[in-house]
């Protein structure tokens, strides 16, 4: 691990990615920690900003796979300010001696009570805050980003929020790229085939909380009469009081999710190729999700 003074610019350097720990600068010092929740367990991929006296950040990275930060400053006073989503900042001012390491045993976040869950009942998407977008590679070279206009959906929450239901049809024949002669091929017995196979449609299955914000959503997609499993990786963006036209309700809940699929898991006929075997369309497509949802009265 290179390990250098930040001496005029920013550098993080974190903890376990080595086998040893780095010498401590003669004319610096160093300060580590390790980051949990509220439950003790240890908190990867929380955003960490070291500030001097003078409030100029110096650092700033996030937390290994174990939790743990570790960077090297100049002698003085310093603030960490640490974040991670769904929690509550936390900040701890430290001194640091030269040629000094601090030792930031535990750094507990607390969660972040504005992302309290929904109310049981059925929550139903806003069609005009909701979107569904794609992107897929073409011919291995650019990208494809488009997006299906004419969907419904609704969540189903259940007392205990993990066994809430969520259900979501798309209309197959509403997708947009933006490009009418492409837009009639994806429709076309290549692709999608609307005409025999007219909705996508998924159904979750399980819903399972990773930590502060992050949901994952177990559940299964049905495309052209083939149903596979899909895991959404969802965040949780809380909710929030706003009266929108044709909803009688002013409360609203919102999260955006994104999930991957293969096109050989659906039995699509992607049939067209260049001269040289490269596919048109690649063998994953990226579906990212922006929802609003609104309690039904």
């Amino acid at each position: 691990m290179i390990f250098s003074r930040l001496r005029g610019r920013k550098r993080a350097v974190r903890a376990g990615t080595g086998s040893y720990l780095p010498p401590i600068p003669l004319d610096g010092g160093v300060i580590s920690c390790q980051v949990h929740d509220e439950q003790g367990r240890l908190l990867p991929g929380a955003e960490i900003s070291v500030v001097d006296r003078f409030s100029r950040e110096i650092a700033s990275g996030e937390t290994d796979a174990y939790g743990s930060f570790l960077v090297a400053v100049s002698p003085g006073t310093h603030k960490l300010s640490v974040t991670a989503g769904g929690y509550r900042r936390t900040s701890v001012q430290v001194e640091v001696g030269v040629n000094q390491h601090v030792v930031l045993n535990r750094i507990e976040l607390e969660p972040d009570a504005s992302l309290t869950l929904p109310q049981p009942g059925v929550w139903t998407f806003d069609p005009t805050h909701t979107e569904v977008h794609f992107v897929a590679q073409h011919i291995g070279m650019s990208k494809i980003r488009g997006r299906f206009n004419d969907f419904r959906g609704h969540i189903r929450v259940a007392p205990r929020f993990e066994d809430s239901e969520i259900e979501v049809v798309i209309d197959a024949a509403s997708i947009d790229t933006g490009v009418r002669m492409r837009d009639d091929h994806l429709r076309s017995a290549d692709f999608l085939d609307v005409a025999n196979y007219p909705r996508l449609t998924f159904r979750s299955s399980r819903l399972v909380l990773l930590r502060g914000d992050q949901w994952q959503v177990e559940g299964s997609l049905t495309l052209r009469a083939t149903t596979s499993p899909v895991r959404l990786d969802t965040t949780y963006l809380g909710q929030r009081k706003w009266q929108g036209p044709g909803f009688d309700s002013d409360l609203r809940v919102a999260c955006r999710a994104v999930t991957s699929l293969r096109r050989e898991d659906y039995a699509v006929d992607w049939r067209a190729t260049l001269a040289k075997g490269i596919a048109v369309v690649g063998p994953t497509v990226q579906i990212e999700l922006g929802v609003q949802a609104v309690l039904e009265r």
